[in-house]
């Protein structure tokens, strides 16, 4: 049933809108050069009240999405914005370098083939290569899973700070009697994942869906994604894990040397 929204929804919404637009461009205008305006000069360029530019400056200042320059006028770009930039380059870059990859890993294996970086709690499928097979896994790029029981996110996670992986996996919850959710024993799944250099998901999600995994890293040895091999359950036996893993771990580790990285994609150092 779809709903019905009231006359002060849709304005809400718009005021919302509206707001969002000219936060973004305040910061267009701050990223064109003109970082020593002052409040009064931010509004008369983009014609707005000295009162709400304020506002809107205050609440990107809060979210570092700007700062104020010391000791003159004006604000420049924040640390967010940089780190939101470089992630944007750096997915742009993965999947530009990755693609031949999946698609040599997806010939060699007759699977599905994708690439996968965290989000949050999440993975995120950036690229991926289908299969011809009648029976196959299927996921979508775009598509999300929860990172601590997926064979691609529990290869990211391992090489997280205890710290962090312990922010992410804080709810986790059992999708599968397969699912790791006791925190010691996830610990030490991901510490296995560590010494051999890949993960396996057996069913951790969806029952019938399985998959190996390699860690891609880049020019700091920082992991900062993962190719993975999605099969249904069935083809998931242990002479196939051990094949998918060996051309898994080569395809990663190519990717990785193509982003600067030198070192071995076993028990790297986690940062």
């Amino acid at each position: 049933m779809s709903k019905v929204y009231s006359r002060t929804d849709i304005i809400d919404k718009r005021q919302r809108s509206q707001t969002l637009v000219r936060g973004l461009k305040i910061l267009e205008l701050i990223a064109g050069g003109k970082s020593d305006l002052s409040i009064r000069e931010l509004a008369e360029e983009v014609d707005l009240s000295k009162s709400v530019v304020h506002r809107l400056i205050s609440t990107l200042e809060g979210e570092r999405y700007v700062q104020k320059n010391s000791g003159k006028p004006g604000y420049r770009l924040g640390t967010k914005l940089w780190w939101l930039g470089c992630a944007a380059v750096q997915g742009l870059e993965i999947k530009e370098v990755a693609r031949p990859h999946l698609e040599d890993l997806a010939l060699k294996t007759n699977e599905l083939v994708v690439l996968a970086v965290l989000d949050g709690r999440e993975v995120v499928y950036l690229d991926k290569v289908d299969c011809p097979q009648a029976v196959r896994a299927y996921i979508p790029i775009g598509g999300r899973a929860p990172a601590y029981c997926i064979s691609t996110g529990k290869v990211i996670l391992a090489y997280r700070r205890d710290d962090e992986v312990m922010k992410i996996t804080s709810s986790m919850k059992k999708f599968t009697s397969n699912t790791v959710i006791r925190m010691e024993s996830f610990k030490r799944h991901l510490a296995e994942i560590r010494r051999r250099g890949y993960s396996v998901n057996f069913g951790e999600w969806h029952e019938d869906v399985g998959g190996v995994a390699s860690a891609i890293r880049d020019g700091k040895g920082y992991v900062v994604a993962a190719i993975g091999v999605t099969v249904p359950i069935h083809r998931l036996t242990k002479i196939n894990i051990d094949r998918l893993s060996r051309l898994a771990m080569p395809a990663a580790a190519a990717v990785s040397e193509e982003l600067g990285y030198g070192g071995s994609q076993k028990g790297a150092s986690i940062g």
